[in-house]
């Protein structure tokens, strides 16, 4: 298991050790030790991909399945990839009869629930490529959860999505 340290969390406990008897210090510290034994992330990718590009072109997207394997819901807040200098979440939706990318705020993903970040619905935009991914490389993606923690996969670099049926699943633990 993986101990995060969430700097709030240790400021709070300062805090409120100074305000604290010495009586009560057993019980604080009994208190942020079960805070910080909190379960890290469970979560488990599959399918991570991104679209390989033309050469002019300097944006792109990403593409996965995300697993809560855990037993409480995380927020996923936003992304990074050392191939972009900017990362989105952003869904397609349709406007006044055409469609239109719209950028989210967030996903919740339910314990035990699948997220599927899909051509056509939501997914990830990788803006400003540092250099131009192509098919066979492997690109680090990491998605920022609300908790403060990250969890990243590797990603393949395709030209098309993977047939539903004949889909590879790469299972990627965190």
């Amino acid at each position: 298991m993986i101990r995060v340290w969430n700097a709030a969390l240790l400021l709070l406990i300062a805090s409120l050790a100074s305000l604290a008897s010495l009586a009560s210090l057993a019980s604080l510290a009994s208190l942020a030790s079960a805070a910080l034994a909190a379960e890290a992330p469970d979560v488990e990718f599959e399918d991570v991909w991104i679209r390989a590009m033309p050469p002019f072109q300097k944006n792109s997207a990403a593409y996965l399945t995300l697993i809560n394997r855990g037993s409480v819901a995380i927020g996923v807040v936003g992304a990074r990839s050392d191939v972009a200098k900017k990362m989105e979440l952003h869904t397609t939706r349709m406007v006044d009869g055409l469609m239109r990318m719209e950028p989210l705020d967030g996903l919740a993903v339910a314990p035990g629930e699948r997220v599927e970040l899909a051509p056509g619905g939501a997914h990830l935009m990788l803006f400003d490529l540092e250099y131009r991914p192509v098919p066979g490389d492997d690109i680090e993606i990491c998605l920022l959860l609300s908790s403060g923690d990250e969890v990243c996969a590797k990603a393949d670099v395709r030209k098309t999505a993977p047939e539903k049926d004949s889909q590879e699943h790469q299972h990627h633990h965190h």
